[in-house]
């Protein structure tokens, strides 16, 4: 039976995804890629620049990430060697003395920077509007190189966006007491700030103070002050209707010139990353409730919600994902 992807990504609210990190594409690789339910080939051009396109050739449907083959900055279909460009325009038919017009596959905006491939998503077709911010700390000798970790999960997006809301769980499920919490709505941007009580990796107290910052609904780039201070991106796909892949990075400030042993860079990474996973269990078992019965201890749940579903603008009739 031949493949099959829905026509539009159900679960998409629109904005940019962490869809790869930089060092899984390299050279002038080529990754098929399913988000959304929905099947894309990632590809990196002999210019170094990542593209991404709908994943089907026009002509006979082959997919473009099984076989692909990178010439320039197009993409080759490994059935019959028609070529096509970043912007997703067919460049070449070799068989060929004329290119039909129609002949082309949609292309998503893409960036990358701090490690990561950025794609676009809209449900009605409308252009980037806001960036996510170059993370300046990884190119500063006085922290650590990025450590990676990814998970696939059984959950929705509103899950993991509403941890950002949720005030009291912090005692419950990463114990840690907050002494003081914010959450503000700026734009595109919903920003997390807190000031707490933790422990180290020997169980000692000390205070934690973190900046969790949602640049757009789907990638979270975050300051936090514990045993070192850390930058974390925590970033969410969907893939299917159910299921999402959690991307998760971080890096230490270890100081100029200071190499840390990799024994305690490892277990601190872990400590933050299982902190980010803590949830996964709970996510993955529970029920969402559009009307939950709320206190107002609970933290500004109902406000994340409304900025969230900003991103789900109606789809147009005829736009494409």
């Amino acid at each position: 039976m031949g493949r099959k992807q829905s026509s539009s990504p159900w679960n998409a609210a629109t904005g940019w995804y962490l869809v790869s990190w930089s060092k899984d594409l390299a050279g002038s690789g080529v990754m098929p890629l399913r988000y959304f339910g929905r099947e894309y080939v990632l590809y990196r051009g002999e210019s170094g620049t990542p593209a991404l396109l709908d994943a089907f050739c026009p002509h006979l449907g082959a997919h473009l990430g099984y076989g692909g083959t990178v010439h320039g900055d197009a993409i080759t279909c490994p059935f019959h060697a028609w070529s096509f460009g970043s912007n997703g325009r067919c460049t070449r038919i070799p068989y060929a003395e004329r290119i039909p017009p129609k002949a082309g596959l949609r292309a998503y905006p893409v960036q990358e920077h701090s490690g990561m491939i950025l794609a676009w998503f809209s449900r009605n077709g409308s252009e980037p509007h806001y960036d996510v911010p170059v993370i300046n700390e990884l190119s500063d000798s006085a922290w650590t190189p990025m450590e990676f970790a990814e998970i696939e999960i059984a959950t929705e997006p509103r899950e993991v966006i509403e941890n950002i809301a949720d005030f009291a769980h912090f005692k419950v499920v990463h114990n840690t007491v907050i002494d003081d919490f914010k959450v503000t709505i700026d734009g595109p941007r919903a920003i997390q700030q807190t000031v707490g009580r933790g422990a180290n990796l020997k169980n000692e107290p000390i205070p934690v103070r973190s900046t969790a910052t949602y640049h757009g609904p789907a990638v979270q780039l975050t300051r936090l002050a514990w045993a070192y201070d850390m930058v974390l991106i925590n970033s969410h796909v969907p893939i299917e209707e159910d299921r999402l892949l959690l991307r998760f990075g971080v890096s230490l400030r270890a100081g100029e010139g200071v190499t840390l042993p990799k024994a305690v860079v490892d277990a601190h990474v872990a400590a933050a990353r299982d902190g980010y996973f803590e949830d996964v269990a709970i996510w993955e078992n529970k029920l969402w409730r559009d009307t939950p019965l709320l206190v107002k201890e609970d933290g500004p749940i109902w406000k994340v919600r409304k900025w969230y579903r900003s991103f789900y603008p109606p789809a147009a009739p005829s736009a494409a994902p």
